[in-house]
């Protein structure tokens, strides 16, 4: 044998081996993936480009500067000051914003709540936000503070819902919300445990995810209270039961019932998500003019400049906070696969949520079964076609599973949340592919 080919074998020998090592390495991580819950559809969101929004829905960011301009001398309130939530709210009236989503929690009183339910009840089609943790199968569902809006306001409950352990911290991520959640209401009249009960209780009473009142008020002329009345006919029991999807309320199907977990197809990253947003700041430096004449009794119109206006007309306006001192930052498919550090805000996933039950772009998966099998079938191929375990064999089953992968953020992508979950498929395959080739070239030796 020439020194050429000899050398050019050595080439192949240890090409052969980085590639088999590294397969091992992925063989390893896609198990891991497996058997631990990784979830195929974060690394499909992960990878697609934005999703396409369906245009009717807009977000008021509530940040430090929005606060120092509201009052310099406490830039940073630990509750967010009612008297600016009520301009913001007459702001977005006169924006032509058709639905307004208060974000914050109103459950207990505090100075501005008069003009505030003024200003909600002016516009008429407000969802206020109600905080608690959701029934539970032993019957026992905690009190949930009532929201002083409720006389005038849709109250919602603003649970992002199922959160879960990550693969790979103690962080949580959000994957999935219950539309629909039964609770047991009290008005708070003093700090825990002193006064917990106070003006009234409204016992394991069915009760709207923030998302899903939105979407029905944007999509419907009817009273708020009409809402209420089909949940309480459609839902009951604690936790809560539902006989129905979304469609029943008018909105486009869900495909599971109102009570089961409906996961989060996600529109795109914090900021880059195709869902317009304006900051609080700019909508109170438009309203300063009119808000300083009413300081002297005269009411001027409020001045909303054309690009606002455009944003926000017609619109549902999920106002949320933004700044540091929220904690209202959560884990979201964007940040694989470290999924350690919170990346996007509670108000910009409710608004992604909205935006989904508006149009009933909804993740379907297609796992289970059919995916373990279509597994089983390809592993069997690998190891049936690797009796000689060729570069070619490698190189083939390589590209293979190169091709599933990519089919499946291809299918995501063109059908908008149609979840392939070929993780079961790679890691049996790459694990296949990896057993082959380490067999073969254990038995090489012995065969020369």
């Amino acid at each position: 044998m020439s020194v050429r080919d000899t050398l050019s074998r050595l080439g192949r020998d240890v090409a052969h081996e980085v590639v088999v090592n590294v397969l091992a390495a992925v063989a390893v991580g896609a198990m891991a993936f497996v058997l631990l819950g990784g979830r195929i559809e974060d690394l499909y969101t992960r990878l697609r480009p934005n999703a396409p929004v369906s245009g009717q829905v807009a977000l008021v960011t509530i940040d430090e500067e929005a606060f120092y301009l509201w009052n310099p001398y406490d830039p940073a309130p630990e509750t967010t000051p009612r008297a600016m939530l009520a301009e913001i709210v007459r702001f977005l009236q006169a924006a032509g914003a058709r639905v307004v989503v208060l974000d914050i929690l109103t459950d207990q009183p505090a100075t501005g709540d008069d003009a505030l339910v003024a200003s909600v009840q002016a516009h008429g089609r407000v969802v206020a936000a109600e905080r608690f943790s959701p029934g539970r199968a032993d019957d026992v569902s905690p009190f949930a503070p009532a929201t002083v809006l409720g006389e005038v306001a849709l109250p919602a409950y603003a649970n992002l819902g199922l959160e879960e352990q990550t693969l790979f911290s103690g962080q949580m991520t959000v994957r999935a919300v219950p539309l629909v959640t039964s609770v047991s209401r009290a008005r708070l009249s003093g700090p825990f445990p002193t006064g917990l009960v106070g003006g009234f209780q409204d016992d394991e009473s069915p009760a709207p995810s923030l998302a899903l009142a939105s979407a029905w008020m944007q999509l419907t002329t009817n009273p708020p209270g009409d809402l209420t009345s089909a949940l309480a006919s459609r839902c009951g029991g604690t936790p809560v039961v539902c006989t129905g999807d979304a469609a029943d309320l008018g909105l486009p199907e869900t495909g599971v019932p109102l009570h089961e977990p409906l996961g989060l197809n996600l529109r795109g990253p914090e900021g880059g998500d195709g869902i317009p947003s304006v900051s609080a700041a700019r909508l109170l430096r438009s309203l300063g003019e009119s808000a300083l004449a009413r300081t002297i009794g005269v009411d001027l119109p409020i001045t909303v400049p054309a690009d606002i206006g455009e944003q926000l007309k017609g619109r549902v306006v999920v106002v949320g906070r933004v700044d540091a001192g929220a904690n209202d930052q959560f884990v979201t498919s964007y940040s694989f696969p470290a999924m350690q550090l919170a990346d996007m805000s509670g108000a910009r996933v409710h608004a992604q949520l909205i935006d989904t039950l508006l149009t009933g772009r909804h993740l379907r998966r297609v796992d289970g079964t059919a995916a373990w099998v279509g597994a089983a079938v390809l592993g069997l191929l690998c190891l049936l076609t690797g009796r000689r375990a060729a570069s070619l064999h490698l190189l083939g089953w390589g590209l293979v599973t190169v091709a599933l992968l990519g089919g499946g953020i291809a299918a995501f992508r063109m059908f908008d949340g149609l979840v392939l979950d070929v993780a079961p498929a790679l890691a049996v395959l790459t694990c296949a592919l990896v057993a082959v080739h380490l067999y073969a070239r254990a038995a090489a030796p012995e065969s020369e």
